[in-house]
């Protein structure tokens, strides 16, 4: 060998030394971090971009909704009445805002801003409404130019003109007519009684009653709100029934108790099993209400009318039954009575429609509104009946008639506030002229 000394290029130990160990394990948490808040980042933009919560505050209240029982299901913060049919239950109902007004539900199920159960008095004037959601909805949105209009009345004077609310979305007659009776044997007082109803009591006792084999005399779908009721025939359902709905409970209580629970990641999970749930008892409710055709705890007495003809017919007579029923009842008190029959859009020539309703507020299928059409023409007919029989009614289907602005906000007859103060408008004359006729006044 050369005296110039040994020279190798193989590699020296340290090359071969490998990585530390401690630095992967550091890398690796790292990318697994970086992976989450990535992940959470597209869950967060996912709930607030395609579903309807906008924050993840939204869908913590729908949690805690669901943990308390209010909305394991449809209609779950409604209870099953002895007299009523169903009203909303005061311990689970949460307030909600209307007309910039907190609105709770009170002692008796209504939702309003106080007790039913009033008592007259020489410094207030008690205005019971009663009817369905456009009632209910007329109660605040009409409110303020209704008592404009009235006030210069003799009878309201120094007096303050209350609204009691005994209208709840979705009734239909015979429950207005129980609900007045309900409220006066509890005590309640009233110095006039207005009754704004139509379209639940004959469109939609047809589509969601008859049709589904339900008396038209009971309330509106009692084939679907009374699945609460166990029919001992169908008790395994009932037992599967409730246990989803105890899941959607649980789930909703977990989701409030999770040290997870501010991470979208984790909201998105809770969602998706959540509308999972939900989506599995809306289909055995679907299955329970259709294998239950028959039953009369669910159906009651079985509809005799089989054309939409004679249902509309039916419908009509027992609406005018019952509103003339309150009359009598109010008579027999001295309490003024007026029924106005609601405007609706499929009522012929009823509203010039603007480009928004003619999108919005129309029925896609021809089923609602050729229904509708059938239930007005006897509801209506009924109506001009029964005022020369004595009636105090009111047919305001053509109040829209030469109104150009858009006043519907959806299919279902119901209006904007321009809509509402137009009715209350109506119904101010027709009151003024009811109570300054020359019969016995109450509160006076």
């Amino acid at each position: 060998m050369s005296g110039t000394g040994y020279y190798s290029s193989a590699p020296t130990a340290a090359a071969h030394k490998p990585p530390n160990r401690g630095r992967r394990r550091l890398f690796f948490i790292a990318m697994t971090l970086l992976t989450l808040v990535a992940c959470d980042l597209l869950a967060r933009g996912y709930l607030m971009l395609v579903l309807p919560y906008g924050n993840l505050s939204e869908l913590v209240d729908r949690q805690r909704a669901a943990a308390t029982g209010a909305t394991v299901s449809e209609g779950a913060s409604e209870v099953i009445h002895p007299y009523l049919g169903w009203v909303h239950n005061p311990q689970l109902n949460r307030p909600e805002l209307m007309d910039d007004r907190e609105v709770r539900t009170n002692s008796l199920g209504f939702r309003d801003e106080g007790e039913a159960v009033r008592k007259r008095s020489s410094d207030v004037f008690l205005l019971g409404i009663c009817g369905g959601s456009v009632a209910w909805n007329f109660s605040w949105e009409g409110e303020t130019r209704l008592k404009q209009l009235l006030a210069d009345l003799p009878q309201l004077q120094g007096r303050k003109l209350q609204i009691v609310r005994l209208a709840l979305p979705g009734y239909k007659q015979p429950q207005q007519v129980m609900a007045l009776n309900y409220v006066l044997s509890l005590g309640g007082e009233f110095d006039a009684i207005l009754n704004i109803d139509g379209f639940n009591d004959g469109a939609l006792s047809i589509l969601e009653n008859a049709r589904q084999k339900t008396s038209l005399a009971y309330p509106r779908s009692w084939h679907a709100r009374s699945l609460v009721m166990t029919d001992p025939r169908i008790s395994a359902e009932a037992w599967r029934l409730l246990t989803l709905r105890a899941e959607r409970q649980r789930l909703g209580k977990q989701a409030l108790q999770s040290p997870l629970r501010w991470l979208a990641l984790y909201q998105l999970w809770w969602h998706f099993k959540d509308e999972n749930t939900r989506a599995e008892l809306a289909q055995l409710g679907l299955e329970i209400s259709q294998s239950n055709s028959s039953s009369f705890l669910h159906h009651g007495p079985l509809p005799e009318k089989e054309s939409t003809a004679e249902q509309a017919a039916a419908a009509a007579d027992l609406w005018i039954r019952s509103s003339q029923q309150m009359q009598a009842v109010c008579k027999g008190q001295g309490i003024p009575y007026l029924h106005i029959l609601q405007p609706n859009q499929y009522v012929p020539d009823s509203k010039p429609f603007t480009e928004f309703e003619l999108e919005k507020c129309l029925a896609d299928g021809q089923d609602l509104q050729t229904v509708t059409v059938a239930a007005y023409a006897e509801l209506r007919a009924a109506g001009v009946r029964a005022k020369q029989a004595g009636l105090n009614f009111s047919d305001q289907t053509g109040l829209f008639s030469k109104v150009t602005d858009t006043l519907y906000v959806d299919p279902w007859c119901h209006f904007n506030r321009r809509g509402n103060e137009l009715l209350a408008e109506a119904v101010a004359s027709e009151l003024k002229n009811l109570l300054q006729a020359p019969h016995p006044v109450s509160g006076q």
